[in-house]
């Protein structure tokens, strides 16, 4: 009993110190924890960026260009404004440290969805316009029949959530930037 209670310590120990030495898991390892150096790259990138008010109409703008592009393909869909506004933190990564701030702006929002039907030529003319507003990557996070949710993201940070299942609805939110 002694020696096989022996072995099963070191066979713990040594897989132990394998798993610790060889990174996996990132037990020692803070995502969170940013170098000076990194928060103050990130705090003087902010002020190469147009200002938190400039960027939150353009974001806003583009939100309503491609309103207007669905419902001239979909003129079922009608919008209206849900939400409120929101501004504050926000900012990922190393912004998370500077002074920079976010807005969501309010959701557009149809209680009517778009049809599948509609979707291609309304994804098409959606990503036109965000692409022509800066954010020219496309996620897709759902593409199925009823149901489509997709984000246009740009490399400052900017992006807008648009999809339809029971409703349809657009949401922007800007990139981290000085108020």
């Amino acid at each position: 009993m002694t020696v096989r209670g022996g072995w099963v310590v070191k066979t713990v120990a040594v897989i132990g110190a394998a798993i610790l030495t060889s990174g996996c898991g990132g037990v020692t390892d803070n995502p969170y924890k940013f170098s000076d150096e990194e928060v103050a790259a990130a705090a003087a990138s902010l002020s190469d960026r147009p200002t938190l008010a400039v960027t939150e109409r353009q974001v806003t703008d583009a939100l309503m260009r491609i309103s207007e592009a669905v419902a001239a393909i979909a003129p079922d869909v009608r919008w209206r404004w849900h939400r409120e506004r929101s501004q504050g933190g926000g900012c990922p990564g190393p912004y998370a440290y500077t002074q920079g701030q976010s807005v969501t702006t309010p959701v557009l929002l149809s209680d009517t969805p778009i049809r599948d039907a509609d979707w291609p030529a309304v994804l098409a003319a959606a990503r036109a316009i965000a692409a022509d507003a800066g954010m020219d990557r496309l996620d897709v996070h759902a593409d199925r029949p009823g149901h489509h949710d997709v984000t246009f993201a740009g490399g400052d940070g900017n992006r807008i959530a648009f999809g339809t299942y029971r409703a349809a609805t657009i949401r922007g939110i800007t990139g981290c930037r000085h108020p």
